[in-house]
């Protein structure tokens, strides 16, 4: 019994598919040391360059909107999935800054879900995701509160397929 070989756990043959070896001096290295790929189940997809962007979905700036203005609207789009990069910013420094995604049904009547962006705040935020749209549903970015005197909102939706 002395001598029986202790079976490696099952994170270790990940690793080592990896390619990473030495796992001590992998974690404490400071030392990034690229690797190949083989043998894996597993495929990384990995962008080159940042994402292409065309005409934006956007009502332009706007000065001191009223509370649930749409800053921007894509539209009915067909269904099918989409990868969208949101733009949304303010020069506000007197109110709480909110800017609210909102993905819409057909009917434009309700929201399919809705997403809060808050900050204390003048803000600028980029956000991208990817969304599988049902026929004729939209994508809007509205203003939560009440642009302040003399401030400028701005929102931009990029629509790109896939």
């Amino acid at each position: 019994m002395a001598n029986t070989p202790i079976p490696a756990p099952g994170w270790l043959g990940i690793l080592n598919k990896l390619g990473i070896t030495g796992f001590v001096r992998w974690f404490l290295s400071d030392t990034v040391v690229p690797v190949a790929i083989v043998d894996s189940e597993v495929t990384l997809n990995a962008s080159a360059s940042t994402p292409l962007v065309n005409v934006p979905a956007s009502a332009g700036e706007l000065v001191a909107p009223a509370a649930g203005t749409r800053l921007a609207t894509t539209g009915a789009l067909p269904a099918g999935p989409y990868s969208v990069t949101f733009w949304m910013g303010t020069n506000d420094l007197t109110n709480p800054v909110a800017f609210k995604i909102r993905r819409r049904n057909a009917a434009d009547t309700a929201d399919v879900w809705a997403h809060r962006f808050a900050s204390g705040g003048a803000v600028f935020t980029v956000t991208s995701l990817r969304l599988l749209l049902a026929v004729n549903e939209l994508v809007v970015i509205e203003n939560v509160g009440a642009g302040s005197v003399g401030s400028v909102w701005q929102a931009s939706i990029f629509v790109g397929a896939g």
